[in-house]
């Protein structure tokens, strides 16, 4: 039989028999996205889980909606009436670590060894770590399907014409840009050509230059890799250093400093200009807004294929990743069903009911199955209004489709770029490559909070006026806006991070 053949029917009778005596409600949050035709707390997947908790657990489920746009102020109007639903949740980190200085949560610690055995083992103490504050569980995290970030793309038609290899170094690629520049294999003219596109956005600056600030980066101890700023990070001025090179010999977007919102960046790779990228590891497959698509009507032939730089010390492949955890799941204090939460997160780890909720039915949501994973999902727009469904706000222990290895998960992953699927697959591997997590503080920061606004704006000036500046001036510029940097809340933002850091270790070590 097939994975997914009749799996409500299977999902049943795995889980389903009669608690005898009366039955306890619990009330559960849901997004509300307010997408049409589709009642966020009133559809066949809450249906389900109604009658199927109800079965096993004795649990009558009512969902809660909370507007996905507001959910934050809206979270905090619940709580603060003391009506927030029983097993409520956020993906905002800070938001569950102002409840937990508060006093706003309960603790889980020994309800989850006694009600959440299942839950335990499928997330493991290194994702539940996340929820912890203190040396206390105040948060059920969920688990991050895939946490890959980054990968580069570059066009392999121009590499080809030019015989060059994918670059696997700052300086292969180099040649390779330069060779773009001089030699225009694409024949878009001379003054069109962009070897390497980048855009300026403050909150993310380095969103579109993440492997060469990565090839750059000295070895360092974890103490500076969990505080240091990055404009402070050994490595990272070296990093800009080469930015500022490839922009002054005409190889970076000449207009990159206007292009904050990366409509430009967009617009360039669809034309066929540009020769290579850094970015979201699906960034140029992605369907919306279908950038390799489109450029392979506008040049036929064109072809974005994935890369990866080597760290010029360690020789490793390293490069950030998302941490493990994405929603925040938590029990306010004020409820009296904590354990009754617990008990439907745990029956909620299970595979079967987690591939249900994620998937849905073969033939009303999906049409096939390959390789034992859905395919052919039907856009939500031709489905009736009885069969729309939402496959991340019901299952919210995890974020992303979950199938048991990681192998399976990257080829389900890959699945969703139609005509790109091997493409897909080799970037979403890139971007796990070598990759490491931010270290996770489990304490408040408040001043990286107070400061962090004004610092990305500050950011923002070092990124754009030291890759201008004339390679003459270039230490110059760089020094004097990173020292203004650090005097605006930069050091007091390291400093304290290394007093957490210090005072976290040594809890951990003397515990």
């Amino acid at each position: 039989m097939k994975l997914f053949t009749n799996v409500a029917l299977v999902a049943t009778a795995l889980l389903g028999f009669t608690i005898p005596g009366g039955a306890q409600t619990l009330t559960v949050e849901v997004f509300d996205r307010a997408a049409p035709g589709y009642v966020a707390s009133d559809n066949w997947q809450t249906h389900w889980i109604q009658q199927q908790v109800k079965r096993e657990l004795g649990i009558d489920v009512q969902f809660v909606t909370v507007p996905r746009a507001q959910e934050v102020d809206k979270l905090n109007l619940l709580m603060a009436a003391g009506q927030a639903p029983d097993l409520s949740f956020t993906y905002n980190e800070s938001l569950v670590a102002n409840y937990v200085k508060a006093g706003g949560l309960t603790d889980l610690t020994k309800i989850l060894p006694v009600y959440g055995k299942d839950l335990v083992k499928y997330l493991g103490p290194d994702l539940l770590a996340f929820g912890d504050w203190g040396g206390k569980q105040w948060a059920v995290p969920a688990k991050r399907v895939f946490t890959g970030a980054f990968s580069g793309f570059i066009r392999k038609d121009w590499l080809d014409k030019l015989k060059l290899k994918v670059p696997t170094t700052v300086d292969e690629l180099y040649v390779a840009l330069k060779a773009f520049k001089e030699k225009d294999p694409g024949n878009v003219g001379k003054d069109k050509v962009i070897p390497f596109a980048i855009t300026v956005d403050n909150a993310n600056i380095h969103w579109t230059s993440d492997l060469i600030w990565e090839a750059f980066r000295k070895k360092t101890p974890e103490e500076v890799v969990a505080s240091a700023e990055r404009w402070t990070t050994p490595g990272y001025k070296d990093a800009v250093q080469y930015l500022n090179k490839l922009y002054n010999e005409g190889l970076l977007s000449p207009n990159f400093v206007l292009d904050k919102d990366g409509q430009q960046y967009i617009k360039d790779i669809v034309q066929g200009n540009v020769g290579a990228a850094i970015h979201n590891w699906d960034n140029v497959y992605r369907p919306n807004p279908g950038m390799a698509t489109e450029l392979a009507k506008n040049v036929p032939g064109a072809t974005f294929v994935p890369f990866d730089l080597q760290n010029r010390e360690t020789k490793l492949f390293s490069k950030w990743r998302y941490n493990p955890n994405g929603l925040f799941l938590f029990v306010p204090k004020f409820s009296k069903n904590a354990e009754a939460a617990v008990k439907y997160l745990n029956w909620m780890s299970r595979p079967e009911v987690l591939l249900y909720l994620q998937n849905g039915k073969e033939g009303v949501q999906y049409k096939s199955v390959k390789n034992g994973i859905p395919v052919d999902f039907i856009p939500q727009d031709k489905l009736p209004d009885a069969d729309k469904w939402n496959a991340t706000d019901i299952a919210i222990l995890a974020n992303g489709k979950e199938f048991g290895t990681q192998d399976k998960n990257l080829e389900a992953l890959s699945l969703g770029y139609t005509g790109f699927e091997p493409l897909a697959k080799q970037a979403a591997a890139i971007s796990l490559r070598d990759g490491y997590a931010s270290f996770r503080f489990d304490q408040i920061l408040s001043l990286e909070t107070k400061y962090r606004q004004t610092l990305n704006t500050k950011g923002g000036e070092i990124f754009v006026l030291s890759i201008t500046a004339k390679p003459s001036d270039f230490n110059k510029v760089y020094d004097s806006l990173v020292k203004e940097y650090m005097a605006s809340g930069g050091k007091a933002i390291e400093e304290e991070k290394v007093a957490a850091y210090r005072a976290q270790i040594a809890a951990k070590k003397s515990g």
